[in-house]
């Protein structure tokens, strides 16, 4: 089976299955997640509310808690949707911060059923792997790719050795740029 079972989302389908999320805040919270930083569908089940910092340079702690966090700035699409899905809530601070996607459905369920509706080929890595490809068309150089990601080992989660500071903030605006509206 091979690693990718269909291409990179192009920006317009990754914007139209984004459109397709809209009418569920709960689902459009996590896609865009999943598309303005690229998380893991393990990482959007995994985060927690206390992991979100909102705000005009908002940060996210990101990825799988036995391999251990990084932290990274969101783009603004993301914050609007998490922020917006986050005001309907009574959430605690230690809950997951899409509590709805634990309780109601599979997120691989609810990414399927949207690409299906906005017709696009995609599945719940699809977000992500065009997050990634968007990066990559940019020239972001792959030191910032795989600390932003969470695809490298890091020392420090924060700020990675050897990034400047502020490496995140660039991407937050790489992805914004690519697939914001």
């Amino acid at each position: 089976m091979p690693l990718l079972d269909r291409p990179a989302l192009s920006v317009p389908d990754a914007q139209q299955l984004l459109a397709e999320t809209r009418e569920d805040p709960l689902l459009h919270a996590a896609a865009s997640l999943m598309l303005f930083a690229g998380a893991r569908p393990t990482e959007v089940n995994e985060a927690k509310v206390t992991d979100y910092a909102p705000g005009a340079a908002a940060r996210i702690w990101l990825g799988r808690r036995w391999e251990g966090l990084r932290q990274i700035c969101i783009a603004p699409s993301a914050v609007h949707a998490i922020d917006a899905y986050l005001a309907t809530q009574d959430a605690d601070t230690e809950e997951p911060l899409f509590l709805g996607v634990q309780q109601a459905h599979t997120l691989s369920n609810l990414i399927r059923g949207a690409a299906v509706r906005a017709g696009v080929d995609a599945g719940v890595h699809s977000l992500r792997q065009a997050a990634i490809a968007a990066a990559l068309y940019d020239g972001t150089p792959v030191s910032h790719i795989e600390a932003y990601f969470g695809v490298g080992k890091w020392v420090d989660p924060v700020q990675p050795a050897g990034l400047p500071e502020g490496y995140d903030v660039a991407m937050a605006r790489t992805l914004e740029t690519a697939f914001g509206n």
